[in-house]
């Protein structure tokens, strides 16, 4: 596959082929099939799907994982999974052990500039709890697919929000700490509102104290089937 405008990616994995040898019996050519959504710098999200023979065996992927890819811009379609950049469940583990201890592996320390195993975009939005948990209803994944312009694949739509109150959250990394924002979301369908949480991190204090004062309009992606699933559309703001 010829890819004649290469960027850098990442493939969010929505669905995937289970492991070959799950069911006890072994299988030496495996095919892997992957339904997922591609993000990219100048890129909007893009639904694709992978089909082929040459995945690791172990590095199987599964639904949730984050794949770099090396996809053509002018056609997202056309893109190639960069299987050599994706760790093995030891490998990754060892990681998250030494980013935990502030320590850097070897292969941390001689990843290819521009390159690494995991998105490391900064976003305003984005909070400092390491746990993988759902926040805002949402993987870390998913919020940056939805502020990457894939917010419909995702099943959220645009909608604005009044803020009620805001409590900070501790402990947090962010200049101007990490919020629970109580909000009363209008219904972009235009049924009765609802009320909600939605978690925030600041750049500054002023900031905070200009975006989540009581009374204050924000930009929202919401999920209108799942209220739960909120985050603030930074994207929209001017």
């Amino acid at each position: 596959m010829r890819i004649t405008d290469p960027v850098d990616g990442w493939l969010q994995v929505t669905a995937c082929s289970p492991f070959p040898d799950a069911a006890g019996e072994m299988v030496l050519y495996p095919k892997c099939d992957i339904d997922g959504v591609i993000t990219a710098e100048r890129l909007a999200a893009t639904a694709v799907r992978y089909s082929g023979y040459d995945v690791p065996k172990p590095k199987w992927p599964r639904p949730g994982m984050t794949l770099p890819v090396t996809v053509d811009l002018a056609a997202p379609s056309r893109f190639r999974i960069e299987w050599d950049l994706v760790p093995t469940e030891p490998e990754a583990a060892e990681r998250l052990a030494a980013h935990l201890r502030r320590e850097p592996t070897g292969a941390e320390q001689t990843d290819t500039p521009g390159r690494h195993p995991f998105p490391r975009t900064w976003r305003e939005v984005e909070h400092a709890a390491p746990s993988p948990a759902l926040v805002n209803g949402l993987t870390p994944q998913q919020t940056e697919i939805a502020l990457s312009g894939g917010a419909a694949a995702l099943g959220l739509v645009p909608a604005t929000a009044m803020v009620l109150a805001a409590h900070e959250v501790q402990p947090s990394s962010a200049p101007g700490g990490t919020w629970n924002i109580a909000v009363r979301v209008n219904d972009p369908n235009g049924g009765p509102g609802w009320e909600a949480v939605t978690r925030m991190s600041f750049s500054s204090s002023s900031r905070r104290e200009s975006r989540a004062a009581p009374g204050s309009e924000l930009p929202v992606l919401v999920d209108p089937d799942n209220h739960k699933r909120i985050i603030v559309d930074v994207t929209r703001w001017s």
